[in-house]
């Protein structure tokens, strides 16, 4: 469509080339930082030969092995940065509005503040920070490629960038607005999206895009995402402030919204976030919290991500009983309410794409 302005660009040129070199380059640092990591473990049995059966100072064995560790540690870390790092210099910038209609599409809507959370990587979510938890995780998938690899079965997501950035974040395309006269793209971009995906938040504009999405789409293709961080498991309070602003928001608008959905509809109230089923239990929890749908008559169901409410031996297999049994249901109801006829495709959803993982 012509009547709306023609989008910008991030700050910096993307460099394909350039791109591909770091992630080569980190890839080869995680291997060498696993390896390295291998070294030290497997180093760690000489600190503890007797006395008597040495060739070399304890200190110095214990030197070696803390060098090894250190050295891999890093390496991971550093590894996994660059990876992540070169895939910006690859995500597709739209240019146009008939660029963005052309395939169906997940429109992703977030405060541009929770961009610090949608940047993690997948570890930061556990109770290992920082290197420790790139020891335990080779993967450098952030919360927002894992969020986009969950949803990606019901169109290619797009995201608004936030117009200061040097270069588009992993995952959504990204397309760039004027900071001013903004509104009526997104409307636009609300109306067409096959799913809406709007992250928690009480900033201006994400609360005028929840009430713009309750006036536009049906109720069953929007979900709200609740985003929490690796500081705190607890994200009550910050959900409780938005949900006091969403329903103020809601109030202020309902004339314009009764005039969409009928003079006896009242504006929903969100639930209370559900507490965990084993708190005892809790060792570490997911970047993304908590998902909202809405039944036909916008009643909002809060879908809580608990770790604790499932068992398994490993790590990786409790992210896939969690993947399984809490988000495969939410995809299988969706694609259901989308009227998909190759709903039972949900089956093939990774647990991977939980940004643990959905991480």
């Amino acid at each position: 469509m012509t009547d709306h302005p023609p989008f910008g660009t991030p700050r910096r040129r993307q460099r394909p080339l350039f791109g591909c070199a770091l992630r080569l380059l980190g890839l080869a640092g995680t291997i060498w930082g696993g390896l390295m990591v291998i070294m030290a473990a497997k180093r760690i049995n000489t600190v503890f030969i007797p006395v008597a059966l040495r060739t070399q100072p304890m200190w110095l064995d214990v030197l070696i092995v803390a060098g090894f560790g250190l050295w891999g540690a890093v390496s991971l870390l550093v590894g996994l940065r660059m990876r992540r790092h070169g895939r910006r210099h690859h995500v597709r910038v739209v240019r146009t509005m008939e660029e963005a209609r052309r395939e169906p599409y997940v429109l992703y809507l977030r405060p541009f503040a929770e961009d610090a959370t949608g940047t993690l990587m997948r570890h930061a979510f556990s109770r290992w920070m920082g290197v420790g938890g790139s020891l335990v995780s080779g993967s450098s998938l952030t919360l927002e490629e894992g969020v986009c690899r969950t949803f990606s079965g019901f169109g290619r997501p797009l995201a608004v960038g936030e117009p200061d950035e040097a270069l588009p974040l992993a995952g959504s395309r990204r397309l760039y607005l004027p900071l001013h006269d903004w509104q009526p793209t997104v409307t636009s971009l609300i109306t067409d999206a096959r799913l809406v995906l709007l992250v928690a938040g009480t900033s201006e504009g994400t609360l005028w895009e929840l009430t713009e999405v309750m006036r536009l789409r049906r109720p069953e293709s929007v979900l709200v995402l609740i985003y929490g961080d690796r500081q705190t498991y607890d994200v009550r309070a910050d959900y409780d402030i938005f949900r006091t602003a969403a329903e103020l928001e809601l109030e202020n608008r309902a004339e314009e919204l009764r005039q969409v959905h009928g003079a006896d509809w009242q504006p929903p109230r969100f639930p209370p976030l559900p507490g965990f089923h084993d708190p005892d239990r809790l060792k570490w929890t997911t970047l993304l919290r908590a998902v909202i749908r809405f039944r036909s008559d916008w009643t909002p169901e809060i879908v809580l991500l608990d770790p604790t409410a499932v068992s398994a031996w490993t790590f990786e297999g409790r992210i896939r009983k969690m993947s399984r049994t809490q988000v495969l249901p939410l995809l299988a109801q969706l694609h259901n309410d989308l009227d998909d006829p190759e709903g039972a495709a949900v089956s093939g959803v990774r647990s991977t794409t939980l940004p643990a993982d959905p991480q």
